[in-house]
Order: structure tokens, then C-alpha cells, then sequence
């Protein structure tokens, strides 16, 4: 009997536990649309940034990285971006796709 209650009282213990991760830090999140004045020479062509992971979790905050970093220097921003989580065999993971933009070429409003 007492081989028994002990496993199982670890399992029950384990299944009860949570844990936390923190997954990304933002300066600007929405899901509306969002007019930004915003002249065609600071937006790059649409890229994606990507990252995936096989025994340890993966962060979005380096997929977002990745993804401003592929546009090119000057770029620090995505609009219109998607966050798609994906699982393949044995690798689970994160991918961005955003259009990015440059902050320090945004109009004021007038």
C-alpha cells in the first residue's frame, strides 16, 4: 500500500503545481486597426521571424527580434503583425510575420 500512495501522492502534487513564463514585453499591442501617419519610405516589405525550440521553451519575444531583424537597419517596429504558435516533431515554437516600420519617421498628427 505505501508503495503506491507515495507515487501517487507526487503525481497528484505535481499535477497540481503551475507554472509561469513570461513570454514577450511590448510598447504597443492591439487588435483593431490603427491608422499611423506613416510615409511609405519607413515601412519594409513584410518579413517573419522565427523560433523553435526541442527540449526547452521557446521565446516570442526572440521570434519578434528575429523578424525586426531580418528587415534591415533603422527598422524597430512590426504593424499588422500575426503571432502563430507551431508544433512540429519534436520541436515546438514560435513564428511572427509583420510589416516593419521605422518609429523615427512617423508624422505627428496635425
Amino acid at each position: 500500500m505505501k508503495k503506491i500512495a507515495i507515487p501517487a501522492l507526487v503525481i497528484c502534487a505535481l499535477a497540481l503545481t503551475s507554472c509561469q513564463q513570461r513570454l514577450i514585453d511590448f510598447t504597443v499591442i492591439s487588435s483593431k486597426n490603427v491608422t499611423l501617419r506613416l510615409p511609405n519610405e519607413a515601412k519594409g516589405p513584410r518579413t517573419e521571424g522565427k523560433e523553435m525550440k526541442m527540449c526547452t521553451q521557446p521565446m516570442l519575444k526572440a521570434a519578434v527580434d528575429k523578424a525586426i531583424e531580418k528587415a534591415g537597419p533603422g527598422y524597430d517596429a512590426l504593424i499588422d503583425g500575426v503571432v502563430y504558435s507551431r508544433y512540429e516533431v519534436f520541436r515546438s515554437g514560435w513564428v511572427v510575420q509583420g510589416t516593419p516600420i521605422k518609429t523615427s519617421k512617423l508624422k505627428a498628427s496635425e
